[in-house]
């Protein structure tokens, strides 16, 4: 069993960097490993350790605000819980994949309940969020609505004029963002390719190949773009199993 669970404090106010300790040490799940008031210096010396299991951080700080500084450091915990005095901070926290938003000031009650529902969902070593399960994306439907996407439902992406298209096993989700960006986030996983120039695959989905087509699920048939077929066909022959018999 994993315990105790590591925590950073990073607030620029000292009075709210000492009930947070007070707090943390009150649960015998959590450890302190350092506080900061001063977010430059708690951006420089996390990038540089190995990671955290909680980062509990204000927003409103000076020099940095707390959204800036987690885009930053957040593959550098595994929890990443805001405290502030603003609600007007919450898309923003949203937006940046925070686990937890406490509004200030809050009790220790409130604390541990928030707390002991992050840790019950496992935390699983730092690794660069290479484990990371889904992302969010702002959809096209209406001002300020996100919408969670979890990698291992999404079937293909597809590239259509200035958005993209998100297929997944329950849903269709349309979000202004190009290929290129998404690529680049289902990048962090082995499990996608491209295999024309307007989509990408999940290699977990393929039901079968048929010439140049592959079949997905929800009857979807992709076409193997002339320029992507080297890289298709070695992924296919590194992935079949092959005979030894003579024909």
């Amino acid at each position: 069993m994993h315990m105790p669970y590591s925590c950073i404090i990073i607030d620029d106010e000292p009075d709210a960097v000492e009930i947070l300790t007070d707090y943390i040490q009150q649960m015998p799940e959590l450890k302190l490993t350092n506080s900061y008031v001063d977010p430059v210096v708690a951006m420089a010396e996390i990038n540089q350790s190995s990671g955290v299991d909680f980062i509990f951080m204000d927003i409103d700080m000076p020099r940095i605000s707390g959204i800036d500084l987690s885009k930053s450091i957040r593959d550098k915990c595994n929890r990443l819980v805001f405290t502030t005095a603003h609600t007007k901070y919450a898309f923003e926290a949203f937006e940046v994949e925070a686990d937890a938003y406490l509004l200030k000031p809050f009790t220790f009650a409130k604390f541990a309940l928030t707390v002991n529902k992050l840790i019950k969902v496992v935390i699983a070593p730092t690794a660069k969020q290479a484990a990371q399960k889904h992302f969010y994306v702002k959809t096209t439907e209406e001002r300020n609505r996100f919408v969670r996407v979890y990698i291992p439902d999404i079937i293909a992406v597809e590239s259509v004029k200035n958005y993209i298209k998100i297929y997944t096993t329950t849903d269709e989700i349309v979000t202004y963002l190009t290929l290129k960006e998404i690529k680049e986030k289902l990048n962090e996983t082995a499990n996608f390719i491209q295999v024309h120039r307007s989509f990408i695959i999940s290699t977990d989905h393929i039901e079968k190949i048929e010439g140049s087509l592959v079949k997905l699920p929800k009857e979807m048939l992709i076409p193997i773009g002339t320029f992507f077929k080297d890289a298709f066909f070695e992924y296919l022959n590194k992935h079949t199993i092959k005979t030894g018999r003579m024909n």
